[in-house]
């Protein structure tokens, strides 16, 4: 869990503006994402799953109250004309001994670029990785797999069209050896 709270550390330091906590867990998974199609392992090391509106890191609830609870983040609630609409979370101040490598922060900077604001249309920034978040069953762990997640080589066996949230988004499934 060391690394999920430096990534998020990380993370919330580049957004001035903060984050909400499902942009966040989005980030996080994107950013794992372009790392493991890279180097075979993810930077968090941990689990996803699908939830009905983005992957989560199955750790992100436990690794926010640590950093909250020792000073690290704070959770500020943002107040519309209709009450308050959820949370942001900001950078505070630092961990000790950062474990992060240069090339993590270099993937989580080009993730942190491409959704400076809302994390909002990922399927046109990463198709592939949000291809496998979207077809993983509700509630199953999203699996990142060398056979699963390539951007090198894309084979479409299928092709079919999901409705979510009104939108229609073409879902592209790959043969799996």
């Amino acid at each position: 869990m060391e690394k999920l709270c430096h990534a998020i550390l990380w993370i919330l330091e580049k957004s001035p503006n903060g984050r909400a906590r499902l942009d966040l867990a989005k980030l996080l998974y994107y950013a794992d994402g372009v790392h493991f199609q890279k180097h075979a392992e993810m930077i968090t090391r941990g689990d996803y799953i699908h939830l009905e509106d983005s992957p989560y890191p199955v750790k992100l609830n436990e690794a926010l109250l640590f950093l909250k609870e020792n000073g690290h983040i704070d959770a500020i609630p943002k107040i519309e004309g209709n009450g308050i609409q959820g949370f942001t979370l900001r950078f505070l101040k630092p961990l000790e001994g950062l474990v992060l490598s240069r090339e993590d922060k270099r993937v989580m900077m080009k993730v942190v670029e491409a959704f400076r604001g809302r994390v909002v249309d990922e399927n046109r920034h990463y198709p592939n990785l949000y291809e496998n978040y979207v077809v993983t069953p509700l509630f199953d762990a999203i699996p990142f797999s060398v056979d699963r997640i390539n951007t090198k080589i894309h084979v479409l066996v299928q092709k079919s069209l999901l409705n979510l949230s009104g939108k229609m988004f073409r879902v592209l499934f790959e043969r799996s050896e």
